[in-house]
């Protein structure tokens, strides 16, 4: 008889991270105001003040730090596995069942387990929305897909390491938002700093958050998925086979676009040379 759909209590140490995501997130959204007003230029501040999305621009220190403790906190988990847990996983067992739920664990950079870091990744994105740092509904759809889908494999204890990976690709975020700090301060897309930070963008997105996608989908199919199925029913399965498909769609998708704006800087650029002689 096939399990039918549930949701246990989430670990502790998820509600200490997802606790913990939205203090820090509040924290860094007050502290944007202050540290604009006294470090800014006046040309800078005037900028800040006169965009319609304040808010959104408040939401860039957030961003930033988020991003850096996910790089750092996950780092560990993504390249070197969850000591005691996937280095003794007998062949052809899948890690998507294999849950290290522990607050402190002795391995990894800070010693905080990766169930604190899923919630820590929920808590910003929960905050995020809350303060209408994102008013983009692609961005808001992601948001609410990805704390759904965090806080249900951290109630039913699977899928930590892709989940952990997804968490890396914030290794992205930092460079995005400089360059949006570097548009602000009056760059133009053609000046040098500008153009390295769009391109050190572009590669990193590429490399991080859409090149482990085929490898991803080819283990979700072929190992992850019968898995689960077998842990927390068909229904389940089903449900994070939607996440991960929207995940993969916006990411997918966001990469377009950017591949689209490059070529048309290409062109526009190489238009420009011919103009000129």
């Amino acid at each position: 008889m096939p399990k039918l759909l549930t949701l246990p209590s989430p670990p502790p140490s998820f509600l200490y991270g997802l606790i913990a995501g939205g203090i820090l997130y509040f924290t860094c959204w007050c502290l944007s105001p202050l540290l604009t007003a006294c470090l800014g230029t006046p040309s800078f501040k005037k900028r800040v003040a006169s965009l319609n999305a304040g808010n959104s621009f408040h939401s860039l220190l957030p961003s930033t730090i988020h991003a850096l403790v996910q790089i750092i906190g996950t780092y560990t988990f993504v390249f070197y596995g969850r000591e005691g847990y996937d280095d003794v996983l007998p062949d052809g067992t899948s890690s998507a069942i294999v849950f290290d739920d522990r607050t402190i664990v002795p391995y990894g950079i800070t010693h905080l387990g990766p169930t604190v870091y899923m919630g820590i990744f929920v808590g910003y994105l929960l905050a995020d929305i809350a303060a209408g740092g994102k008013k983009d509904y692609p961005i808001i759809i992601h948001h609410l897909a990805a704390s759904a889908c965090w806080t249900f494999c951290a109630c039913n204890r699977v899928m930590q390491p892709v989940g952990c990976l997804f968490q890396f690709n914030e290794l992205s975020t930092p460079l995005a938002n400089v360059r949006q700090y570097l548009l602000t301060a009056g760059y133009k897309s053609s000046d040098l700093p500008l153009t390295i930070s769009s391109l050190s963008f572009f590669f990193t997105f590429a490399l991080i958050r859409v090149a482990p996608l085929p490898f991803v989908i080819r283990d979700w199919i072929l190992v992850d998925f019968d898995a689960i199925r077998n842990k927390i029913g068909i229904s389940g399965a089903m449900l994070l086979t939607l996440f991960f498909a929207v995940n993969a769609l916006l990411q997918c998708g966001w990469f377009f676009i950017m591949c689209q704006k490059f070529v048309q800087m290409f062109c526009k650029g190489k238009r420009s040379k011919e103009k000129a002689q």
